[in-house]
């Protein structure tokens, strides 16, 4: 690679909003020397899937050793077996679900989901801090397939009978448009992941940093890593009364007022290091590549192995007599 050339990162997904680029200066698709597609381009330095769950094949024309690969949701056998499986043809997996004999292919790392919050990376670095007018939201999804969106529904059924004053938004109550208008205006929100576990945390908590909200958070059990502790609270939704109680004893003005330096460190953080562009861009120059000549590839799409297709019974048994 000729050092004065910027390198070409193409970027594979499956899903066509949020528009990556946004998350650039000027939309320009460009981070600190390198530059990033999403348009399927002959050829380009590195290659980089978002997931391993095309339903087509992907073909192009790039250093093998520069095909790398995001894992961005959650495991759950018979759901997401892509997540463990599949990764014969990326030489770099960047994951939160390493396997137990973890080697130099795998590295551990955030999703690096993009933020929901309808706004670009120019419009999030210069907007000043909105006016806090309410106590706190909850944006909530509506999905139904994984057993944490289960767990995340019920916990909302016991949010609605408590006597708890917050505002609900979401598929799963009231759509909005825009996850800025249920965050922005809050000193709080909740943000609870599909899943509990290391690494894996998204966009539910990304974007309550993004619209200076400190999120009540259930989810990522090693949080503390990515983020300054006093940026967000801690939950168990597992344990709904004592939750609503730690809710009802922060919620004041004058907590998040002696949070916000914390918070202003973590809104920091998402914009200009775990989200995708920097993240990449930190990878790609720790990978030193002097040279490598370009080779003619192909990702067939995923397919389920034998494992797979055995849990993927499992689990509809389990969701069809509840046992999840």
């Amino acid at each position: 690679m000729n050092k004065n050339v910027m390198p070409l990162v193409r970027i594979v997904k499956d899903w066509d909003w949020p528009h990556l680029l946004r998350q650039t200066p000027g939309q320009l698709g460009t981070w600190d020397g390198v530059s990033f597609t999403i348009d399927p381009v002959a050829e380009s330095d590195y290659l980089v899937m978002l997931n391993n769950r095309m339903e087509v094949a992907t073909t192009g024309c790039c250093p093998a050793n520069n095909i790398w690969m995001i894992i961005q949701e959650p495991y759950e056998p018979g759901v997401t077996d892509w997540v463990i499986e599949g990764h014969d043809h990326f030489a770099k997996v960047f994951t939160h679900c390493p396997p137990a004999d973890i080697d130099d292919k795998y590295a551990i790392a955030s999703p690096a989901i993009p933020w929901h919050v309808n706004k670009t990376y120019d419009e999030l670095i210069s907007i000043p801090v909105p006016e806090k007018i309410k106590n706190i939201s909850w944006i909530v999804g509506g999905a139904k397939d994984l057993p944490g969106h289960f767990h995340r529904l019920s916990f909302l059924d016991y949010i609605k009978a408590s006597d708890l004053d917050i505002d609900l938004f979401g598929r799963a109550v009231q759509p909005i448009d825009d996850k800025w208008d249920g965050l922005a205006p809050y000193f709080f929100s909740l943000a609870i992941e599909n899943n509990s576990g290391p690494d894996m945390w998204t966009e539910k908590l990304a974007d309550c940093f993004l619209s200076w909200s400190i999120p009540f958070y259930y989810g990522c059990t090693n949080l503390e890593k990515y983020f300054p502790k006093d940026s967000y609270i801690p939950i168990d939704i597992t344990n709904p009364k004592e939750t609503v109680e730690v809710i009802k004893r922060n919620l004041t003005s004058e907590n998040w007022q002696k949070r916000l330096p914390a918070l202003e460190e973590a809104r920091d953080l998402v914009l200009n290091k775990y989200q995708l562009f920097p993240f990449l861009t930190e990878q790609i120059n720790k990978h030193k590549m002097e040279s490598a000549s370009k080779e003619n590839f192909f990702i067939p799409p995923y397919k389920r192995s034998l494992k797979a297709h055995l849990n993927r019974r499992i689990y509809k048994l389990k969701k069809l007599f509840s046992l999840n």
